[in-house]
C-alpha cells in the first residue's frame, strides 16, 4: 500500500506539505506542495503561505489577526526543516522551550522518540532551563519482564525489576538509540538525553501523575518529583525517595526505594551521517 503522511490545516485550504513517493520518512511529514512556502520562526513555530491561505475566521477579526499576517499562517506548531527540506512537526509550539544554552527543547517530541521502544511505557522528559535533558522512564512491566525471564533474571515486583543493572542496561541502549536519530538533525541535536533513572513506581493517574487519558501532568511530576531531578543535575548516581502510593481498593501507603541514575553518552554527528 501507498501508505504517507501529510501536514495541513483548515486554514491551508487543506494540506501544505506531502511525502512524495519513494520518498517516505517516518519522522517527516513530507516536503511543501508547489507554490506553499514555509519558514520557522525564532521561537521554533511554523509558519507557511500559500494561494489556499484562508482570507480569515468570520466575524472574528481579532483571531484572524493572531493567525494570519502579510499572508503568512501562524500554524501553532512546532518543527524544522531537515536539510533535505521535510519538515518535521515536534510539539505544539506552546509546550517547547529551550535548555540554558538556546537548545530548542521540545520534551513531548523525545518521550514519543523513547516511547517507540517496548520496553518504555512512559517518560517523562526534563530540560528546560537547564544545561542538558535528562529523564524518568517507566518501564513497560509485561515486555522487560519476559525479555528478563528468557535471561534467567529473577525479580519480585516491578520495583525489584526496575532497579536491575541488566534492566538499566537495557534501557541505556533505548536512550542511546534516541540519541542517535537526534544526532542527525542539526537543530535538535544538542537535546539528546544525558542522564536518566527508572522510576521505582508505574505513573499512575490514582497518584495523580498522569491523566485518565495518560497526559504527563508535568507540574505535579516536577513537585513530587523533585529530589530525583535534583539528583539527575547533581552528578548523583543512587537517591533514596519516599513516595505516597494509592491502591486499587483505595488504601494508600508509602514506599521506599534507592533509584539509581545512569549516564548515557552523547552520539556525535559524523556517526549519525
Amino acid at each position: 500500500m501507498n501508505v504517507k503522511q501529510l501536514y495541513g490545516m483548515t486554514e491551508a485550504s487543506v494540506f501544505v506539505t506531502i511525502q512524495r513517493d519513494g520518498d517516505v520518512r517516518l519522522d517527516t511529514v513530507g516536503t511543501p506542495l508547489t507554490d506553499v512556502e514555509i519558514r520557522i520562526s525564532e521561537t521554533g513555530e511554523v509558519l507557511f503561505r500559500s494561494p489556499g491561505v484562508f482570507q480569515g475566521y468570520a466575524k472574528n477579526p481579532e483571531a484572524t489577526s493572531q493567525t494570519l499576517a502579510d499572508g503568512w499562517i501562524r500554524s501553532g506548531d512546532a518543527g524544522f526543516l531537515d536539510h533535505d527540506g521535510h519538515l518535521k512537526i515536534i510539539d505544539r509550539a506552546r509546550d517547547v522551550s529551550r535548555l540554558a544554552d538556546g537548545t530548542m527543547f521540545a520534551p513531548k517530541f523525545l518521550e514519543n522518540k523513547l516511547k517507540f521502544s517496548p520496553y518504555v511505557r512512559e517518560a517523562v522528559c526534563i530540560g528546560q532551563d537547564r544545561p542538558c535533558v535528562t529523564a524518568l522512564v517507566n518501564i513497560d512491566l509485561v515486555a522487560v519482564g519476559n525479555w528478563a525471564e528468557r535471561r534467567n533474571i529473577a525479580y519480585t515486583s516491578y520495583a525489584d525489576l526496575a532497579r536491575r543493572p541488566e534492566v538499566y542496561d537495557l534501557i541505556r541502549g533505548e536512550v542511546a538509540r534516541v540519541n542517535r536519530s537526534l544526532a542527525e538533525d542539526e537543530v535538535l541535536r544538542g537535546a539528546q538525553i544525558r542522564r536518566f533513572l527508572i522510576l521505582h513506581k508505574e505513573l499512575d493517574p490514582d497518584d495523580e501523575e498522569i491523566t485518565r487519558t495518560r497526559k504527563i501532568r508535568r507540574g505535579y511530576i516536577a513537585q513530587k518529583y523533585a529530589p530525583l531531578i535534583e539528583a539527575l543535575y547533581a552528578g548523583r548516581d543512587q537517591v533514596s525517595v519516599e513516595a505516597q502510593v494509592t491502591y486499587e481498593d483505595g488504601r494508600t501507603g508509602t514506599m521506599r526505594a534507592d533509584v539509581m541514575i545512569r549516564d548515557v553518552d552523547d552520539a556525535p554527528a559524523q556517526a549519525a551521517r
